[in-house]
């Protein structure tokens, strides 16, 4: 039997902290711990396919970049950094 409750925190609870690492440790994309043959015929050659949350984060993350690239090299770079400093940490 499988039981699931919901508990308070994770400190103190056999197990838990393991299942904390391992839960992050997969979500950093480095867990290695599926036998291939446990796995359905589609996902046993190739890369996983990618969540569009995870494509979407990565193409903000390569935009972000780009603009930083881009507006370094933009004539109204130094003089708008004589006024305002926090304009290159940017956020959108």
């Amino acid at each position: 039997d499988i039981s699931v409750k919901w508990i308070s925190g994770h400190e103190g609870v056999e197990g838990n902290e393991r299942a904390d690492k391992e839960a992050k440790t997969a979500a950093k994309g480095r867990a290695n711990n599926s036998l291939r043959k446990r796995l359905p015929t589609f996902l046993r050659e190739g890369p996983l396919p990618i969540s569009m949350s995870a494509a979407k984060q990565e193409q903000k993350d390569i935009t972000k970049k780009q603009w930083g690239r881009l507006w370094a090299k933009s004539p109204h770079y130094a003089h708008t950094l004589k006024y305002d400093k926090k304009l290159l940490a940017g956020s959108f």
